[in-house]
């Protein structure tokens, strides 16, 4: 181009290239500003020719011509991946229709589906309703890899995979290579199950969600993944027999792991104003910032801490407002009221209740004993293995009664009794010897166990299942 400096195409090029939809007209102006060039000293259709002749332009420059290496995790919930897809206008059942929108999460080592659900709506809530559902079934993995959508860089998201001991990993914008599996996924539930459910038209999300959970188990589950030769299913057992190891966490935890939070001062008065409702504090955390933790949708109740310590529920005096303004304008329930949505959390308990129960009944003699060839065709128990003691089992009502007596209360509210049952729930059975030493050991450590004992549920928990780990392994020894 006579007349014009290389040292202004150079500059015109390194705009276009840091920017691709940045136009002529912009390049020109940009120049102008930075002195590099006098006003109107060169047309827009210069700079285009410019662009054109080496070969800037917005198509070329767009094109993603990075490497991209597969790789793939080891071993199940090494990482997961996750994404939203929106799907096609369903009915909402008000006589108008609502786009559904699919959220789904992938192993990325087996491929396996650890959860996946169409949606009226993308929000926070929908996504964590989702994830919780894939923890409660297959345990927290050990990182995310998720887009920078608006749910994923949530202040509350991170929190929440923090509580649970996953790192987030974001992808690079515009380059969707990098959640290539979730990716293939989508497509394969474009080519297969959309294009039938187009064609029979479902009058509800019940309706849709029900034949989405049919097509999974009948397509995709249980068939040969072309990249790793067999099923994403046969991939998980295989990694699983590998010694793969699953982080699962009791009802009680998750409960509370999923809890949103802010933080809040306590007035003079010792009130906690939240939402425009008015809750009244402890006395001690007068004049204190304080973390209230609560369910968006139940704001009736907030769960009190201070510097990580638990303060129990703060006593509700005026409530104006019911849901967080996050969700006020999204319904609690995602509209997914079939018979097989109202029976899922009952059969995932009972699978999850079944898992700790095997757990916790790790067979010494799956570990230890094996046949006995002198004595093959005995019936009699192999000499190895200890003796049952039943009357070391305490049932639930004896469970309750011997925490009440530890705190040195008489009747427990409504939620501490709740909360108890949920965690005899989780164990179905404790050893009476090593409740009694746990309490008495939390009791003469700690001078608020009376007043804060919703606090030390968890520790209870994690107590228990150490001291039964070191009762097992001085049985093994």
């Amino acid at each position: 181009h006579p007349g014009i400096d290389s040292g202004l195409i150079s500059d015109i090029l390194a705009l276009k290239k840091e920017l691709p939809t940045r136009s002529a007209t912009k390049i020109i102006t940009m120049l102008t500003l930075a002195g590099k060039m006098e006003e109107n000293s060169i047309h827009v259709k210069t700079v285009n020719r410019i662009l054109y002749q080496y070969g800037y332009t917005r198509d070329t420059l767009s094109k993603d011509k990075r490497l991209h290496i597969k790789h793939e995790k080891d071993r199940i919930c090494a990482m997961w991946q996750s994404d939203v897809m929106s799907a096609f206008y369903i009915p909402d059942g008000n006589n108008g229709s609502k786009m559904a929108y699919l959220i789904g999460i992938l192993d990325d080592h087996s491929r396996r589906d650890m959860h996946s659900e169409f949606y009226l709506d993308s929000t926070l809530p929908r996504f964590e309703d989702t994830l919780r559902k894939a923890v409660t079934k297959h345990g927290a993995p050990d990182s995310l890899y998720v887009d920078n959508g608006k749910i994923f860089i949530s202040e509350q998201f991170k929190l929440l995979c923090a509580r649970l001991g996953i790192r987030l990993k974001y992808s690079t914008p515009y380059h969707p290579a990098g959640k290539g599996k979730i990716e293939r996924y989508w497509k394969t539930i474009q080519d297969s199950f959309l294009p039938e459910i187009k064609k029979q038209p479902v009058k509800s999300l019940s309706e849709l969600n029900d034949l989405y959970f049919a097509w999974k188990k009948v397509e995709y589950g249980n068939k040969i993944h072309s990249s790793i030769s067999m099923s994403p299913k046969e991939r998980w057992d295989k990694s699983l027999d590998n010694g793969a190891k699953l982080r699962f966490f009791s009802p009680v935890v998750l409960e509370e792991m999923f809890l949103h939070a802010d933080e809040r001062s306590v007035n003079k008065y010792g009130i906690i104003s939240f939402e425009g409702n008015t809750y009244e504090a402890p006395a001690e955390l007068v004049g204190e910032s304080v973390i209230v933790r609560y369910s968006p949708f139940h704001l009736d109740y907030l769960h009190v801490y201070f510097k990580d310590k638990y303060f129990g529920i703060a006593k509700l005096i005026d409530l104006k407002t019911v849901k967080h303004r996050s969700v006020s304008a999204i319904p609690e329930e995602s509209g997914y009221d079939s018979q097989i949505s109202r029976l899922y959390f009952e059969n995932i308990k009972s699978n999850y209740q079944k898992h700790l129960e095997e757990q916790l009944n790790l067979s010494i003699d799956k570990e230890v004993s094996g046949q006995n060839t002198e004595e093959s065709g005995s019936l009699e128990e192999h000499p190895i293995r200890p003796p049952k003691q039943p009357e070391s089992i305490i049932a639930r009502d004896e469970f309750v009664d011997i925490v009440k007596t530890a705190i040195g209360i008489i009747e427990l509210t409504f939620q501490e009794k709740g909360k108890l049952n949920e965690l005899w729930d989780t164990f179905k059975e404790f050893n009476k010897d090593i409740l009694v030493s746990i309490l008495t050991d939390l009791s003469q450590k700690t001078n608020d166990f009376n007043k804060n004992f919703l606090y030390y549920i968890a520790q209870i928990r994690q107590n228990y299942l150490e001291s039964l780990a070191k009762m097992k392994e001085d049985i093994n020894a």
